[in-house]
């Protein structure tokens, strides 16, 4: 009897890692939202779900067994000093039974609580790229004449103030130019001025030299 109860745990066991993988698989997510919506919306199973947890339920009692069948093997292998190699033999059969009994069940629940999680994960993250998906609808839905005329007056005054900042950098340009010939205009002034100096000095030396002389 215990043996058939371990035998349906294993294979609980093995539909938990099944199931696990195929929620785990890469695939579409029209797919994954399509296998999501089915198991938590459809009445098979929601039964198998229910079946599942009242196994869970089982599958607690036959851990907590295990466990106090582990700790009464390991305490009956230390109180007793077995020099039969029958009796020796047959405590550390019943020890690894003990064992795996409580590896197999603990497992299956740690598993279990996982698979649990990551269905209710998944299931939050399918549902918020459903409501992003269709929440973008609505938006490019309202995006018509309207839009498109507050998006030109946008653009329009834009325009208008890359227009106004052309015509300042122009108008500096015309300054800049001005001022250019300005400097370049008094520059010359400069130089002719300077050379008239320069003339004037020369005719002066000049005339003080004749006066020397005569």
């Amino acid at each position: 009897m215990a043996t058939l109860q371990y035998t349906g745990v294993f294979a609980l066991l093995i539909a938990e890692i099944f199931v696990f993988i195929l929620l785990i698989l890469p695939m579409p997510t029209r797919w994954k939202r399509a296998m999501i919506t089915w198991s938590s919306r459809s009445v098979a199973a929601q039964r198998v779900l229910y079946a599942v947890r009242i196994a869970f339920g089982f599958i607690l009692l036959l851990f907590c067994d295990a466990v106090m069948r582990l700790r009464k093997v390991q305490q009956d292998k230390h109180k007793a000093r077995l020099v039969d190699e029958h009796a020796l033999c047959q405590m550390k059969v019943q020890q690894f039974y003990a064992q795996r009994n409580t590896y197999l069940t603990g497992i299956t629940m740690f598993l279990g609580l996982i698979l649990i999680s990551t269905h209710s994960l998944i299931a939050q993250l399918v549902a918020g790229d459903g409501t992003g998906s269709a929440s973008s609808t609505p938006r490019l839905a309202t995006s018509g004449p309207g839009s498109s005329k507050a998006e030109n007056e946008r653009l329009k005054g834009q325009l208008a103030d890359v227009r106004k900042e052309l015509e300042e950098l122009k108008k500096k340009d015309r300054d800049m130019e001005t001022l250019k010939k300005q400097a370049d205009s008094s520059h010359k002034e400069y130089m002719r001025l300077a050379d008239e100096c320069e003339g004037l000095r020369k005719k002066l030396g000049a005339a003080s030299e004749s006066k020397k002389d005569a």
